[in-house]
């Protein structure tokens, strides 16, 4: 009987085994160059966090739920955590120094604020900032401030004007310097001073959470717009001149103006930030 020669392999086609290699191989690099990915992802993820945080003091006395809570807002609000950053309890507990549990109970406080997004067992992210909560904030601030002023313009005092004047001086300065961080303060210092003036400091109390989503984008303004903050600051002069003046009318179209001016840069804050920062 003879004997069958030995089965030649195809011109241009390799052995199986030595393709199996060559896809295993293939395979085994992109896992390691997806790790080495993933490992600078996670470095760069937790030096952004490290950076939005930093001034955080823990008071080991306090509630450290609300303490992150607190801290991880203010970082979104102010722009130092952008819509879209990552938001691992593993990072955030390596930043603050403290364990994943209240790290995880603050995020859970901030989802209901719609600040974060949470996605069970996959990541945590920032929220993008929603345009309809914006809007709820700018009509809840333009009805509450145009109400209390119009009640503050009877009874305001020489004392109190004069301090409402310092801040105005002081928001000037912090304009031309250019320090969004000594301006947002003023401002809100300003804002908060004549709820207190006209005995309502708990409404401004109860305003705060409604605001948040508004002030996200104001915070986007004074990184991103350069005239922002003097137009801001040349408004609050308006506000101040009225109030001297004790026109109520003239006061209630001043304050108006100024809160609902926001909306008329909004497109001029869409060309300039990236487009995941916004939604519906």
């Amino acid at each position: 009987m003879k004997r069958k020669p030995p089965q030649e392999h195809k011109k241009g086609k390799e052995p199986v085994d030595a393709t199996n290699r060559r896809t295993r191989s293939n395979r085994a690099k992109e896992r390691a160059d997806k790790s080495a990915v993933d490992a600078k992802a996670v470095l760069k993820q937790e030096a952004s966090l490290a950076s939005a945080l930093q001034g955080f003091r823990l008071d080991r006395h306090g509630s450290y739920t609300a303490q992150v809570e607190v801290a991880l807002r203010d970082a979104i609000v102010r722009g130092g955590l952008s819509p879209g950053a990552s938001l691992s309890e593993a990072a955030i507990s390596a930043a603050l120094g403290i364990s994943r549990t209240p790290v995880r109970e603050a995020l859970a406080l901030l989802a209901d604020e719609q600040l974060v997004v949470i996605y069970p067992q996959v990541k945590t992210l920032v929220a993008p900032v929603r345009r309809s909560l914006i809007d709820e904030g700018r009509f809840v601030r333009s009805t509450l401030e145009c109400a209390n002023h119009a009640e503050l313009v009877k009874i305001v005092t020489r004392p109190q004007l004069d301090f409402l004047a310092s801040l105005i001086e002081a928001q000037r300065n912090a304009a031309a310097a250019g320090d969004a961080e000594a301006f947002f303060k003023l401002d809100e210092t300003m804002h908060r001073s004549m709820f207190e003036f006209a005995g309502r400091a708990h409404v401004w109390g109860m305003l705060e959470g409604v605001k948040r989503h508004f002030d996200r984008v104001r915070w986007l303004l004074l990184e991103r717009v350069a005239y922002h903050a003097r137009r801001a600051q040349e408004e609050h002069e308006a506000i101040m001149d009225r109030l001297v003046a004790r026109d109520a009318a003239g006061l209630t179209l001043a304050v108006d103006h100024h809160i609902n001016a926001i909306i008329g840069h909004m497109q001029e804050l869409h060309d300039r930030a990236p487009p995941a920062y916004f939604i519906d």
